[in-house]
């Protein structure tokens, strides 16, 4: 009788808790101030993954001080940002990230280079704690690595100490379950990029560990839509999507990919470097097609081909090249780049590199296929 009243007080407990994620209200009370001598600009409040000139919280701070309630139905990631600034300059450094949670008073501070955010919501000072915690655990290390003259040296101790930070990371948020987790794995996806070599290890803890906390948390949705997208996540499969060939041909990627590793060159003909980049590795490239490695690459181009086809005549690479024309099929996107990365694809479909640097490319090279 004592089981069965505990499993039912544990099943009405659960309902109770989904019920309340289903219909949550965070509301918060924001004050913006700029510190005494900082002249007032336009600052704009906007949620993360938003176009921030959509936003309809603005303010030049005319009066000094500018005060808001905000409410969202789950937690979220929210910004402030110098929009004048961003506007003059296409970037910024006076910018701040905070969280929209129940009952928080937020005061974010105009500096003359930066903002600060400074949150009472309980979600924010754990993420606060932890960073804090690294810090103490992880500087003295740190500081060590920035005594080592030799360059090599202290970028190889650096790569270590990076993987022992992510690692910590991983095993704080397993036990110290935070939804802020799960934020920032949702901004890190959308807006992936080809260098971080952590999402994947990301995407496995939040399957083992997160995929049943937080029930009803939009965030869900938005991993699963990501993780459909097809991106090209260093650690994961490599996959698939439409491409066309310099004459203008749709194909599939899958097309030219042999059995063995595959290269994969990304570049632009309005890129000096990245062409530069893909020369260099055309000067050396050969022993290693003998040996078995399978090329590609993939360029961005805008408006015709005509810049890349005479860039493919004159530079004469040994390998096919394709193309993606205005952004057509978003095959740079999916790479999570701009203009330049490069992708080494093993024999089981997995990438296994995804950098730039012909001396990392040379590298990994001789390791793989020596």
């Amino acid at each position: 009788m004592k089981n069965r009243i505990l499993i039912l007080a544990m099943a009405l407990a659960l309902c109770v808790t989904v019920n309340i994620k289903a219909m949550a209200t965070e509301k918060v009370h924001i004050t913006v101030k700029a510190a005494e001598g900082v002249a007032p600009t336009e600052l704009v409040i906007s949620k993360e993954g938003v176009d921030p000139a959509d936003s309809p919280y603005r303010t030049n701070l005319d009066n000094g001080i500018y005060e808001i309630d905000i409410e969202t139905d789950f937690i979220e990631p929210y910004g402030i940002r110098d929009w004048t600034q961003l506007i003059n300059n296409g970037m910024t450094d006076r910018f701040a990230h905070f969280l929209i949670e129940d009952g928080a008073e937020i005061t974010l501070t105009l500096y003359e280079d930066r903002i600060e955010a400074h949150s009472t919501g309980p979600e924010q000072l754990a993420v606060e704690r932890m960073e804090s915690l690294k810090m103490d655990t992880f500087k003295a290390k740190a500081e060590e690595i920035e005594k080592i003259e030799d360059e090599n040296e202290a970028d190889e101790m650096y790569e270590k100490l990076m993987e022992e930070i992510n690692q910590w990371e991983s095993d704080y948020y397993i036990q110290n379950p935070m939804i802020s987790f799960m934020l920032d794995l949702n901004t890190s996806l959308s807006r992936h990029r080809f260098n971080d070599h952590t999402l994947m290890q990301k995407l496995q803890l939040y399957h083992d560990h997160y995929s049943d906390k937080y029930p009803g948390h939009p965030a869900h949705q938005h991993i699963a839509e990501n993780e459909k997208a097809g991106k090209q996540i260093y650690g994961g499969k490599y996959y698939n999507y439409d491409v066309r060939t310099i004459d203008g041909e749709k194909v599939r990627a899958y097309n030219y990919i042999k059995p063995g590793y595959n290269l994969v060159i990304l570049w632009a003909s309005w890129c000096a470097p990245c062409r530069k980049e893909a020369q260099e590795i055309a000067g050396f490239i050969d022993p290693y097609i003998e040996k078995g490695l399978n090329v590609f690459a993939l360029t961005r181009e805008f408006k015709n081909t005509d810049a890349l086809k005479q860039a493919v005549e004159k530079d004469k690479y040994p390998w096919p090249t394709l193309v993606d024309l205005d952004d057509e099929f978003h095959v740079f996107d999916r790479h999570g780049a701009t203009s330049s990365a490069i992708f080494l694809i093993d024999p089981e479909g997995k990438i296994v590199f995804s950098e730039i640097g012909t001396d990392k490319v040379k590298a990994i090279l001789d390791t793989c296929l020596n």
